[in-house]
């Protein structure tokens, strides 16, 4: 009898554990952020002066019929401990409001991305100033694991962040229009930010459409641990088009990153492999040259070490200090 029940339970066990892994991929207000998390980042954790918003792609479509989920993007922000569902229109109403759209990178599931960035808004906070109008932007895109094996489970969120660049560049593009913005990718987040800012400029990819900006304004770039190839953002490179709607660029890199050590992996058979941009830092600074732009880059090894957790970075008050400074200073009007 237990050879058929045992079976059973197993099976049973595998297909709750599979709805319960779909269903966190859903909307967050589905499956509310734990209790614990809520009550480390409660009212009298954030200035009243900041907003904290989760815009989220999760649950849309990856690859085809972007333009019509374009719609169905999510928006909550975070009020008294909660979060509280709003519109488009809504987070598009803000004008003269910092922003700062900090996206994350993979494999993350949404409580894991939470609790990672919820941690870096404390360690940039003092930076801020909490007398500063100040909107923090959590970006959610679906970085749970999908495939089996972890290279290629990076292999397949290498293309499937880059149809997300499509989503969070209308969302950048809605935020500029009326409000100095600072993108921030790390990690992965830095090719889903690298794709919408290479739209916004023109630029084409191969796994969206093209897009019609409705702005002109410029934004601040920066990246941290990024995951695309050390010269993607020359002109006439895969993302060549992106820093044509920057004011300025920043990257910071770690020669010690562990997980960035092996991007290499990431590149197709037959091809020649790539060094990570947050890995070994760009290529060329004067290869920038032409986009007119401050570009700068910084080495964090000494404070990183061999960790690829963007916290080890910003919970460094010195550091972040200077990282902040150096691509988002606050500018008297």
């Amino acid at each position: 009898m237990n050879n058929v029940i045992m079976p059973l339970i197993k099976h049973l066990q595998f297909v709750i554990l599979s709805i319960s892994i779909t269903l966190s991929t859903q909307i967050i207000a589905a499956q509310p952020t734990s209790s614990e998390l809520l009550t480390k980042y409660s009212p009298e954790n954030i200035a009243a002066a900041h907003e904290i918003w989760h815009v989220s792609t999760r649950g849309l479509a990856q690859y085809d019929k972007l333009e019509r989920d374009v719609d169905n993007i999510e928006y909550l922000q975070l009020v008294s401990g909660q979060w509280l569902p709003r519109t488009a229109d809504d987070f598009t109403a803000s004008q003269d409001v910092d922003t700062c759209f900090l996206v994350h990178g993979s494999p993350a599931s949404t409580e894991l991305v939470l609790q990672v960035t919820l941690d870096v808004y404390q360690h940039i906070r003092p930076v801020i100033a909490d007398a500063n109008r100040f909107r923090y932007v959590i970006w959610s895109w679906p970085a749970d694991r999908q495939v089996g094996g972890i290279v290629k489970e990076f292999k397949d969120q290498a293309i499937r962040s880059q149809p997300q660049g499509f989503y969070l560049a209308h969302i950048i593009d809605r935020s500029r229009a009326r409000n100095r913005t600072l993108v921030v990718g790390y990690s992965m987040g830095a090719r889903v930010s690298a794709c919408a800012l290479h739209l916004l400029g023109g630029g084409s990819n191969p796994y969206t459409p093209q897009l019609k900006p409705q702005s002109d304004r410029k934004v601040t770039y920066l990246t941290v641990g990024g995951a695309i190839d050390q010269d993607w953002l020359e002109p006439g490179k895969y993302f060549g088009n992106a820093l044509t709607v920057v004011d300025q660029y920043l990257n910071v890199f770690n020669p010690a990153d562990p997980l960035l050590k092996r991007y290499k992996k990431l590149a197709p058979k037959k091809t020649e492999p790539g060094v990570a941009l947050g890995y070994d830092g760009l290529v060329n600074l004067s290869s920038l040259n032409s986009f007119g732009i401050p570009t700068k880059q910084m080495n964090v090894t000494e404070v990183a070490g061999k960790s690829h957790d963007i916290r080890y970075i910003t919970r460094n008050a010195n550091l972040i200090r200077e990282i902040w400074n150096k691509s988002f200073p606050r500018r008297n009007n």
